[in-house]
């Protein structure tokens, strides 16, 4: 067996050549001996070449396989190892003595004490057809270099990763051994399952963050510690994006909550002001109601108006035809009476629908101011005229009286804007100080109208104070008239105001339902599924 370690190791020493076949073969042995170390002498009368070869062998087998730096080992043809250098030794455990000479080769690789073939065995048994006899991986035809990968345990209990290259050793056509390389590939497959691992841990962790779990991080493993320091900060990165998305989501749902709040203040606002715009608009209505029907009676006030000018006509006429008509005079003042009665009552309906109408009232209390001017004017001039006035006092006490009761009417309306205005308890202050003065000068109008028939002169003037008063009955139905249109403009714009308020409350509920929908969209992010 030494004969054949000392064999094959210079051999392999001297160099090999590829045959034409494709092995490889000695370059060159002539004149080679080997003495009893194993190191082959030369005869100083061989070529150049040969001395070459020497100069390799003199430098050691030993030494040439420990320089290449990789674990190799090589067999003869019978399979025991005749050669096991330095990388192999640090790879396995077995020092170099105990190596070679071993002709179970596997033995030095698997500490269970198995015999299972290397490839270095398979490529000896069939070294043209391995990779088909044992299903290894042919990777240099020409030269039937093969390949083929496993696991170990080294000397120190560590599971490696191998990787060999098994190549046949010729002697002209005589097999004569195999040089097997073998590669740790343990880094590169610890690299290759950590970054596996990392890239399923990220993945992970995007995975559980899509699902709504924002507490979800990357953890680092120790077997990261392979893996280029880069790599690993995809780690740091990941997890710096899950907090930075973390935070914006809270800030996201308290915008949203906040905006849910604001949405349903807004709401309940649009809401209220729906409801005060429709009370605005019925209570419009309702004044447009009660302005037309005011209207209609001051409409009818003139026309009672016009026909008391008449009577008063009627009653000059009769005080200037003599004493002698007086009874007719009476009768015809007796008519006014009744009119004027029938006067008072539609002042007092028409006082009934003065609701609102403030300027009016003032105009109607105008009016009778300067109906009881006329009155006093009459009375004066029916205590001038005496007895003859007795006829006309009478038509005057009915004026007088129409003024009182139209003054009567101005307290109702004051009360009813009392509701809509602020200074209505003025107003019912100045008209009850003109209702006590209206009271105070009722006696004296009763002697003006006793005294109204001695009155001549008078009559025109009184006539012509009616006709007055007719007028401005007039002047105030049409101011009537005017702000009924007024009111009729203002209740069509409550009624524009009104559409624009509803649909104020549709776009403040479509707000609503936006804000719950991004509140729950914001939830669903943050629920783990």
């Amino acid at each position: 067996m030494a004969a054949g370690y000392k064999e094959v190791s210079c051999r392999v020493a001297v160099g090999m050549t590829g045959t034409p076949d494709g092995r490889t073969t000695e370059a060159s042995a002539t004149g080679t001996t080997a003495d009893s170390s194993g190191i082959e002498s030369t005869d100083e009368h061989q070529p150049s070449s040969v001395g070459h070869a020497a100069t390799i062998r003199r430098a050691g087998v030993t030494q040439l396989f420990d320089g290449t730096g990789l674990p190799t080992f090589i067999l003869d043809s019978e399979g025991t190892v005749v050669e096991w250098n330095a990388a192999i030794v640090d790879l396995t455990g077995v020092d170099r003595e105990e190596a070679v000479g071993h002709d179970h080769v596997s033995e030095l690789f698997y500490p269970d004490g198995r015999r299972a073939d290397t490839l270095a065995d398979k490529v000896l048994e069939e070294p043209n057809r391995a990779h088909t006899a044992f299903g290894v991986e042919l990777r240099d035809p020409e030269r039937n270099r093969y390949g083929d990968t496993s696991t170990m345990i080294d000397r120190h209990g560590d599971e490696k990763h191998i990787d060999f290259s098994a190549t046949p050793l010729y002697d002209g056509d005589e097999l004569i051994g195999v040089i097997e390389v073998v590669v740790d590939r343990t880094e590169t497959i610890e690299q290759r399952d950590a970054t596996v691992d990392l890239v399923e841990e990220v993945g992970r962790t995007a995975t559980e963050i899509s699902r709504g779990d924002l507490t979800a991080r990357a953890a680092r493993s120790d077997a990261f510690d392979v893996l280029d320091g880069e790599l690993v900060s995809v780690i740091d990165a990941v997890n710096e994006m899950a907090d930075t998305l973390e935070t914006l989501t809270g800030r996201v749902d308290d915008q949203a909550t906040e905006i849910d709040a604001a949405t349903a203040e807004a709401n309940e606002a649009a809401d209220e002001i729906a409801a005060n715009v429709t009370e605005q608009r019925t209570l419009l209505d309702d004044s447009v109601d009660e302005m037309q029907s005011f209207a209609a009676g001051m409409e009818e006030v003139a026309a009672q108006a016009n026909e008391v000018d008449s009577a008063a006509t009627d009653a000059a006429t009769a005080v200037e035809d003599g004493l002698e008509a007086g009874e007719d005079a009476r009768d015809a003042t007796e008519e006014i009476v009744a009119i004027s009665d029938e006067l008072v009552g539609n002042v007092e309906r028409l006082s009934e629908k003065m609701d609102e109408i403030e300027d009016v009232v003032e105009i109607v209390a105008d009016v009778a101011d300067e109906t009881n001017l006329l009155a006093l004017n009459a009375n004066i001039e029916a205590a001038r005229a005496g007895d003859s006035g007795d006829g006309f006092a009478v038509v005057a006490d009915h004026v007088k009286t129409l003024a009182d009761e139209t003054r009567g009417h101005t307290d109702e309306i004051t009360e009813s804007l009392d509701e809509l205005q602020v200074q209505s308890a003025t107003t019912i202050e100045t008209v009850d100080r003109s209702s006590d003065r209206i009271a105070d000068a009722d006696a004296e109008i009763e002697a003006v109208l006793d005294s109204l028939e001695s009155i001549d002169g008078s009559v025109d003037e009184a006539a012509h104070g009616i006709s007055e008063v007719a007028r401005v009955i007039d002047d105030q139905a049409a101011t009537v008239e005017e702000l009924t249109s007024t009111m009729e403009t203002v209740r069509s714009r409550a009624i524009e105001s009104e559409s624009a308020a509803d649909r104020i409350v549709s776009a403040t509920d479509r707000q609503d339902e936006i804000a719950d929908l991004l509140v729950d969209r914001v939830e669903e992010l943050q629920t783990v599924e």
